[in-house]
């Protein structure tokens, strides 16, 4: 399952995940989740991807399903482990509410890691401190 999810993700689909669930009589098994644009010739793709890569033999699809977001934008902050490839900057995503009320902060993961590796930071101190910095600015 775990490798239909990269390919999904590789091709297109803009999230992939598994949720395990009982079946009747009480049999274990998993549903592979898959939200693609509403674009035929990429959904179809992404159905054979699943067909071809599980053991399915049906795929239930949900078209025009509404989805609520926040307004997003990025910040820099600049940390004070600067003894690697980043120079200690990171993007912060900003989520905020039309009126610009901001409701949460969160670090860039794959950069925040890159930073914890080469300055040998744990990467929770990492994150935690590009997102108290960015909560400063906001």
């Amino acid at each position: 399952m775990a490798h239909a999810i990269d390919l999904l993700l590789e091709n297109g689909a803009i999230d992939a995940w598994i949720v395990p669930i009982v079946m009747k009589k009480g049999r274990p098994a998993h549903t592979l989740n898959c939200l693609c644009h509403d674009e035929k010739t990429k959904e179809s793709d992404l159905l054979a991807m699943m067909f071809r890569h599980t053991t399915t033999l049906g795929i239930r699809i949900h078209r025009n399903i509404a989805r609520a977001s926040l307004q997003r934008r990025f910040l820099k902050v600049k940390l004070p482990y600067q003894d690697n490839s980043r120079d200690g900057e990171v993007d912060v995503k900003v989520s905020s509410f039309k009126n610009d009320e901001v409701v949460s902060l969160k670090a860039e993961f794959d950069q925040c890691k890159v930073i914890a590796k080469e300055s040998n930071v744990p990467l929770k101190v990492v994150s935690s401190t590009a997102e108290r910095l960015a909560w400063e600015l906001v």
